[in-house]
């Protein structure tokens, strides 16, 4: 199981992000919304487009009416990522996936995308307000360690392998089947805390 596809793909994210100069990474910023989601019922759509397109992340809750120009159709597609994405994190049938540039694209790409897909998650859960990860429950600190660790991968040039291609599909299964734990784990706390209170 790999997950179902994305409505909105990796490069049309990330063109769109390049076209407006945001500065933004398209893995990044779709880690930290799920990071978000995991840690907090309270992120609202609209207000997470309006945060992306103001060209930053770390203002879950509340965003800023944006002041340049009208963003109807990029307003669009990033109002169905967060829908799709929210959808996926509830499929019982573990359709999530994560948002990343096609296989086509050499692996040292892929790789460096996966690296800032993990730290757009540990930032987006920190942001939703688990700030000390080391007293999740159950398994998700020992994920998040593992994200740490994952956040640091690299993959030098050169010829990609089949083992290094293997190895790499069996990583981002992980992130994306740990990443539906830690969502199901954190259920009980997104539920029972007030609106945007930490957990230290």
């Amino acid at each position: 199981m790999t997950g179902t596809e994305h409505l909105v793909d990796f490069a049309s994210v990330d063109g769109l992000f390049h076209q407006l100069g945001l500065g933004l990474d398209a893995a990044e910023c779709h880690g930290t919304l799920c990071g978000l989601l995991c840690a907090s019922d309270t992120v609202k759509g609209s207000a997470w487009v309006n945060q992306v397109l103001s060209g930053r992340l770390d203002l879950p809750a509340e965003a800023p009416p944006l002041q340049v120009g009208s963003h109807g159709e990029e307003h669009a597609l990033l109002l169905i990522l967060y829908k799709e994405t929210v959808g996926q994190l509830d499929d019982p049938e573990y359709g999530f996936s994560l948002l990343l540039p096609d296989d086509d694209l050499p692996l040292a790409q892929r790789a460096e995308s996966l690296s800032r897909w993990c730290q757009g998650f540990l930032a987006g859960l920190g942001l939703g307000g688990l700030q000390d990860q080391s007293k999740l429950p159950g398994d998700s600190s020992e994920v998040m360690r593992d994200f740490v660790e994952i956040s640091r991968l690299g993959h030098g040039d050169g010829d990609d392998s089949n083992e290094d291609e293997a190895a790499f599909a069996e990583i981002v299964e992980y992130v994306r089947m740990a990443v539906l734990l830690v969502y199901e784990e954190l259920r009980p706390l997104r539920t029972a805390r007030p609106d945007g209170a930490p957990v230290h």
